[in-house]
């Protein structure tokens, strides 16, 4: 089954290396009870006046944590939210019971996780109350970024299911990540340039970064079967071969790429830049480094039929600064923003009134 970490996670705003941020102390409170302890291990926590009961959903019978696990100047972030967020990254190594894990791993997870959707309920508050709005076109264009990952709606729903949520949520969580995305791309994303002096001071001060092996740029179309069986695998082979011969007819890589290709790099025309042979699977590793430039071929691997087409090859060597330009002012730029975002997130955090209801510990330096 794939992983939703995508859906449960970095839909709460991608997070933007949310776990990093520091955090401001002064306005949380905790509970004195374990940290990530399941719901049924205490009271639910008193709602403050003002608050509808009814708005808040009841705690299914196996839900990891009580009804509201935090509030934020009033506002709930709900139990089933932050478990959603800890199943989406048990996901990742092999969804684990969470009684088995260890109770110091459990609390820092929580944690990590409440901090993360404490962070992007202020950006979401703030972002709204600067009258930033998300489209229904936007949200569309962002759940099929996601449902495109799966072979049919019934897997998809699987993997929801697994994770304590469902398509109306993942909508709803999807519709915020684009609100903070669109706020924090005009207040600070769009304000913020790197200067070509900035570049050579980084590249001078590590060259070592930009030491590599021999390298090989491909583009790929790929082409994945409906389902497990040889009908489903045979006809996928034969739409991949029909894609090959209209390539080596000439048709333009990138335009068949972004219309057929079933993974991300549809988008840049099915380009996923320069990688060393072992950042590949062996045999699209055996094609690409023994293609020459410009040279196509089909070939099969654990994720389906990958029509190649190799771009451009580079001998082991150090990379010039001209050659790195864009990644490089892409990381860099990407430094500041982070940094002042996580000055936004700060100031949010101090300004608001926080309470954690369930005994988290700390928060998170």
């Amino acid at each position: 089954m794939k992983s939703l970490t995508l859906i449960a996670v970095s839909s709460l705003f991608l997070i933007f290396a949310a776990l990093c941020f520091p955090q401001a102390a002064s306005k949380t409170q905790t509970s004195p009870q374990k940290a990530g302890a399941p719901a049924g291990d205490s009271a639910a926590p008193v709602q403050p006046k003002g608050v509808e009961e009814d708005a808040i959903p009841p705690v299914a019978p196996n839900a990891l944590f009580p009804a509201v696990v935090a509030r934020v100047d009033g506002k709930p972030i709900l139990g089933r939210e932050l478990e959603q967020a800890v199943r989406s990254q048990l996901a990742e190594i092999g969804s684990p019971e969470w009684k088995s894990l260890r109770e110091d791993y459990r609390g820092e997870l929580t944690l990590q996780l409440l901090d993360s959707l404490i962070n992007s309920k202020l950006l979401y508050q703030k972002a709204t109350a600067s009258g930033v709005k998300a489209t229904d076109a936007e949200v569309q264009a962002a759940m099929g970024e996601i449902t495109k990952n799966f072979k049919s709606d019934a897997e998809m729903n699987i993997a929801l299911a697994a994770q304590q949520t469902d398509r109306a949520s993942l909508e709803k969580n999807l519709s915020q990540n684009v609100v903070i995305s669109k706020y924090v791309n005009e207040t600070i994303t769009k304000k913020i340039e790197v200067t070509p002096d900035e570049m050579a001071k980084y590249y001078s001060s590590h060259v070592t970064e930009f030491q590599h092996p021999d390298i090989v740029r491909t583009s790929h179309i790929l082409i994945q079967p409906a389902g497990d069986t040889a009908e489903q695998d045979t006809l996928a082979k034969q739409r991949a071969e029909a894609l090959l011969a209209r390539v080596k007819k000439g048709e333009d890589f990138a335009r068949l790429a972004r219309e057929n290709s079933m993974d991300g790099s549809a988008s840049q025309g099915g380009d996923i830049g320069f990688l060393a042979k072992d950042s590949l699977t062996p045999e699209y590793a055996e094609a690409a480094f023994a293609l020459p430039v410009g040279g196509v071929q089909l070939v099969k691997t654990q994720y389906g039929y990958h029509i190649i087409k190799v771009t451009e090859k580079k001998k082991e060597g150090l990379s010039t600064i001209e050659e790195v330009k864009e990644q490089l002012t892409a990381f860099l730029k990407n430094q500041k923003v982070q940094a002042d975002l996580t000055k936004l997130v700060n100031q949010l955090r101090n300004e608001a009134k926080i309470d954690i209801l369930i005994p988290a510990g700390p928060p998170l330096r």
